[in-house]
């Protein structure tokens, strides 16, 4: 039988960081978001009250932005070490 070997889980710190760098991913929604925005705008009075209207206005109403922001902050927090090393 083999003894499958167990991956070691990451620190905090570690884990706080490659989340925290994820903002990139957060940034190409935005701009994906902005397509969006445009395709809304351009859309013809005749489908303003259509399920596409409707789902462009449910992707251009998220608060993107705001979760960029605050994964900047994020990426430059001081964490504690704990255990005195701080």
């Amino acid at each position: 039988m083999k003894h499958k070997s167990r991956k070691k889980p990451k620190s905090r710190p570690q884990g706080w960081v490659d989340a925290a760098e994820r903002a990139a991913a957060v940034q190409q929604l935005i701009d994906i978001q902005s397509e969006y925005q445009d395709w809304l705008d351009a859309l013809p009075e005749a489908l303003e009250s259509t399920a596409v209207a409707e789902k462009l206005e449910a992707v251009v109403d998220l608060e993107l932005s705001e979760i960029e922001a605050v994964l900047q902050e994020c990426e430059y927090l001081e964490l504690p070490l704990g255990f005195g090393r701080d």
